[in-house]
């Protein structure tokens, strides 16, 4: 029987990286020797991959089960995250997933990611470099801890040896893209959304998932089918609020699309009760619907809950949702953010999104959003001092066309809030979140009336 060094996994080391660092470590340079040797090593010799699959030899090299290594190791739950297909499967487990564990190690990658300063920080800490799993979700053009641009490798099978070998020899991100990216609100959610997918058991269903798309999308005034003659294209506002190198990186071809015209791979999201597309497209659209990661985890979960349960609990929660005029109090405590509100009433962020929308009253002061601050100045201007429309545009740093989608979200208690909203009923910002306002942009909001 063939004996094998077992190295134990690093944090968040990639399934196939962490296979090229048993090959080196026992001294194999091909890969079907190598899993024929793992085979041997836990006395399945001579059984193919069909009946005992890569997936499977990783985990017990790891000495984990194949849930514990799909979870901790592989792209899986993230490229399964939302799935029409056998989504009461959990991620890596056996039976149905005897498909899945075929793909739970993804055998090619566009390209490998890797940060230069990482690789140095490794070696002198655990003695080697890694591939880690976070620097290869879709969108993640800079390394989290270093926030410089990652480098990487496109050609041949680069998992499967160290990273240091590709240091200074592998292509990098331009600097411009990654520093308009980290600059930009939306897509840090994005990527604050993916990550949280890594720690889900198995995936949200399509079938669960679209009703609550549908619901939030047209109260936010959304198409949500091709038939709608009235409403804004989902497709159409992630170009104007992405940048664009980072959103055609992400979703190639979209910024391709005439404006205006369903892009199904995108829009059908919201309505399409099979999967539309790849789990980016679900990401994407949620970044835009929902006002953080919670939120939108907490929506899903509720979406994907025990159907009884989530009937009775939807009917109690509408049922005792506060009135109009506790709402508008509620809103105006908050500056007009939603998410304060969504804290204090502790209901479904979808539940309380669509009543404050159906009192038009749309999100104003989340410090998150870059654009927050504008939103609000060009409103007071537009209803408070009486500018023209194009005045207000330009005093909110808004196109027209984001203004005047801004607007169509406004109904008439929103001039009456605004007036109401001063800096001595404001909610303070979290330390973090304050740490992005300017103090003089915080004045603005709350400035008075002349």
């Amino acid at each position: 029987m063939t004996m094998l060094v077992q190295p134990v996994p690093l944090p968040e080391e990639l399934d196939r990286g962490y296979l090229g660092r048993i090959m080196r470590v026992n001294g194999y340079k091909h890969l079907k020797e190598m899993t024929d040797a793992m085979a041997e090593h836990f006395g399945h010799a001579g059984t193919s991959r069909r009946e005992l699959t890569v997936h499977a030899l990783l985990s017990r090299m790891a000495g984990m089960s194949e849930v514990q290594f799909a979870q901790r190791h592989t792209t899986l739950p993230l490229r399964r995250g939302i799935t029409s297909y056998h989504p009461e499967v959990a991620h890596g487990s056996e039976g149905e997933g005897t498909a899945l564990n075929f793909t739970a190690m993804q055998k090619t990658y566009h390209a490998a990611y890797f940060c230069k300063d990482c690789v140095t920080a490794d070696i002198r800490f655990h003695g080697v470099s890694y591939w880690r799993r976070d620097h290869q979700i879709p969108g993640q053009l800079w390394c989290p801890k270093h926030r410089i641009p990652l480098s990487f490798v496109s050609t041949g099978d680069p998992l499967l040896h160290s990273p240091t070998q590709f240091v200074g020899s592998g292509a990098s991100i331009p600097y411009v893209w990654a520093e308009e990216a980290l600059q930009n609100g939306y897509v840090q959610r994005f990527l604050d959304l993916a990550a949280t997918f890594y720690d889900q058991p198995k995936p949200f269903s399509v079938a669960l998932v679209v009703p609550m798309l549908n619901d939030l999308g047209r109260s936010l005034g959304f198409k949500t089918n091709p038939g709608q003659s009235k409403g804004d294209l989902i497709s159409d506002r992630l170009c104007d609020l992405f940048p664009h190198h980072w959103l055609d990186a992400v979703f190639h071809g979209i910024l391709e699309k005439e404006p205006g015209t369903f892009l199904h791979q995108i829009d059908g999201v919201m309505y399409l009760r099979t999967s539309a597309s790849s789990v980016t497209a679900y990401l994407l659209v949620l970044t835009v619907l929902f006002e953080s990661a919670d939120e939108a985890i907490n929506a899903l979960c509720n979406a994907c809950s025990d159907a009884e349960k989530r009937g009775v609990r939807r009917s109690r929660r509408v049922h005792n949702l506060p009135d109009d005029s506790t709402l508008i109090d509620l809103y105006v405590e908050a500056l007009g953010a939603h998410s304060e509100v969504m804290k204090k009433l502790e209901f479904p962020a979808h539940t309380v999104r669509k009543a404050l929308l159906g009192l038009g009253l749309p999100t104003l002061s989340d410090a998150d959003d870059p654009e927050a601050i504008g939103r609000v100045v060009g409103l007071r201007a537009f209803y408070l001092r009486r500018l023209s429309f194009s005045a207000s545009a330009e005093v909110a740093g808004l196109s027209e066309r984001k203004f005047e989608g801004l607007l169509r979200m406004c109904g008439p208690n929103l001039p009456k809030c605004l007036k109401r909203m001063n800096p001595k009923n404001s909610v303070r910002p979290r330390a973090r979140k304050a740490k992005q306002v300017l103090s003089v942009q915080f004045a603005a909001i709350v400035e008075p009336v002349q």
